[in-house]
C-alpha cells in the first residue's frame, strides 16, 4: 500500500520521475541491509558459544562491540553529513564497511573476528543511517518528511526483523548458519551500492542548510545551557530510553540462552522467529505511537516495559512459554512507545540553540545501555544466568514504575 503511494506521488513532481523512485528504493536497500547485519547474528550467539567456548561475558561483549562502533560513527561523522552535498561520499563507504563486517562475520572463528565483526556492521551502520535518511528527505516528496520518515522506520523494521528470520532458517535446516545469513547480507549490500551509484539524481538541484559552527538561533549553544534549560526533564527522557534499549539488548543478547536454558526451547531456529516477531511489533509501535499523546504513549511505555518483564519473570518461574511469548509482545510494544514518546518530548523541550546537542546526548545515553548486558555477562559467570535474569527484572520494573509516576507528576 505504501508503494503505491510513493510512486504516485513521487511522479507527480515534474523532476523527480522514475530516476528518484529507483533512488529511494536503494537506499531503503541501504539501510534494510545495514540492519540486517545488526540483527542476524542474534540466534547464533549460543552457536557461536558452544563452538568457540566464550564465556558469557565474551559473548556480551561482542553484542556490545555495534553500539560501540555506531557511537563512534555518530561521535566522529555523525554532523559531516549534513555539510555534504553529494552524500554518496558517505554512503558508498558506509555500505563497504558493512559489507566488510557481514564478510568478518560469514568467517569469525575467534572471539576477535566476531568482535571486529560486530565493531565494523556498528560503525558502518551509524554512518549510513544520518547520511541516508538526509539522501532520502533531498530525494524524496516534498511533504515535510513524512514519507522519508515512513521509508525508514519500515526499512529499519524489516532489516531488523529479516535478520532473525535468515539466521533461524539456517539454524533449523543446518545449512552453513554461521555464513548463509551472511553472504546474503552481501549479496544485498553489493546491490544497493550499484543502485546508489548508478541512479543518483547527479541533476538534481537541493536546496541545503549547511550546519557551521556558528549558531543558527540567538542564545546559548552549550549542552551545559540545554541541560539546565531541560532539567529533570531531559534525565527522564533519557533514563527511560536508556532503560529500554537496556532490556532490549539484554534480550537480544542473552534471550537464546535464556530460552534454552531456563524455558526449554531447544530448537535454536524458532528464536530468530521469536526475535523477529519482537522486533516487528517494535516497529510497528513507532508508528502507531507517533498519533498518540507523547506524554501518555512514554507513561504507558514505562509501565508496559514493567509489566513485560515482570512476565518474562514468571515464565521463568513456571517454565513456560506462553507466558513467554505474551512478554515479548508487550516488550515490543513498550520498545516503540518508549522510543517515540520520549523522543517527542524532548524535541518538545529542548531550546532551539542547544537542540542538536541534547539530541546527540540523549541518543548517546540510549546506545550505552546496549552495554548493559556487559554487566549481566559477569554476574552471569560468577553466579548463573537465573541470578543475572532476576536482576535485570527487578532493577527495571523498579525503575519504569518509578519513571512512569515521574513523568505524570512532570509537566511537559
Amino acid at each position: 500500500m505504501s508503494s503505491s503511494l510513493n510512486v504516485e506521488q513521487l511522479t507527480s513532481r515534474p523532476s523527480a520521475g522514475k530516476s528518484h523512485f529507483a533512488i529511494l528504493l536503494f537506499l531503503s536497500m541501504a539501510l534494510m541491509a545495514a540492519l540486517l547485519n545488526s540483527s542476524a547474528p542474534t540466534p547464533l550467539y549460543p552457536l557461536y558459544q558452544q563452538h568457540l567456548g566464550l564465556k558469557a561475558i565474551s559473548l556480551t561483549i561482542i553484542y556490545g562491540a555495534y553500539a560501540g562502533g555506531v557511537l563512534i560513527s555518530l561521535l566522529g561523522i555523525g554532523n559531516v553529513a549534513g555539510r555534504i552535498t553529494d552524500l554518496r561520499r558517505v554512503i558508498l563507504p558506509a555500505l563497504l564497511i558493512v559489507f566488510c563486517g557481514a564478510l568478518l562475520f560469514s568467517l569469525a572463528d575467534t572471539f576477535w573476528l566476531l568482535f571486529f565483526a560486530r565493531l565494523l556492521a556498528g560503525v558502518g551502520t551509524g554512518a549510513l543511517t544520518g547520511a541516508a535518511n538526509i539522501a532520502l528527505l533531498r530525494f524524496g516528496p516534498q511533504d515535510s518528511g513524512k514519507i522519508a520518515a515512513l521509508i525508514a522506520t519500515v526499512s529499519f523494521t524489516t532489516g531488523l526483523a529479516l535478520g532473525p528470520i535468515f539466521s533461524g532458517i539456517a539454524l533449523q535446516t543446518g545449512f552453513h548458519p554461521t555464513t548463509l545469513p551472511f553472504m546474503i547480507i552481501m549479496g544485498l549490500v553489493a546491490i544497493a551500492m550499484a543502485g546508489v551509484t548508478l541512479n543518483w539524481p547527479l541533476s538534481e538541484k537541493v536546496s541545503l542548510t549547511p550546519l557551521s559552527s556558528e549558531p543558527l538561533h540567538g542564545g546559548d549553544t552549550s549542552l551545559k545551557s540545554g541541560l539546565k534549560a531541560t532539567g529533570a526533564k531531559f534525565v527522564l527522557c533519557a533514563l527511560a530510553l536508556f532503560t529500554c534499549w537496556g532490556v532490549a539488548a539484554s534480550m537480544l543478547s542473552l534471550g537464546p540462552n535464556v530460552a534454552e536454558r531456563l524455558l526449554g526451547l531447544h530448537n535454536r531456529g524458532v528464536f530468530g522467529y521469536v526475535i523477529a516477531a519482537y522486533l516487528s511489533i517494535a516497529g510497528i509501535s513507532q508508528i502507531l505511537s507517533r498519533g498518540i499523546n507523547a506524554r501518555h504513549s512514554l507513561i504507558v511505555g514505562c509501565l508496559m516495559q514493567a509489566l513485560s518483564v515482570i512476565i518474562f519473570s514468571a515464565a521463568i518461574a513456571w517454565h513456560s512459554l506462553a507466558l513467554a511469548a505474551v512478554g515479548i509482545v508487550i516488550g515490543g510494544y513498550a520498545y516503540g512507545a518508549i522510543f517515540v514518546g520520549s523522543a517527542t518530548l524532548l524535541n518538545r523541550i529542548s531550546p532551539k540553540a542547544s537542540h542538536a546537542r541534547l539530541i546527540s546526548l540523549f541518543y548517546v545515553i540510549a546506545y550505552v545501555g546496549n552495554w548493559v548486558p556487559i554487566l549481566l555477562g559477569k554476574v552471569i559467570d560468577s553466579g548463573g544466568l537465573l541470578l543475572a535474569s532476576h536482576l535485570l527484572f527487578t532493577l527495571s520494573t523498579l525503575t519504569c514504575l518509578i519513571l512512569a509516576f515521574s513523568v505524570t507528576k512532570t509537566d511537559f
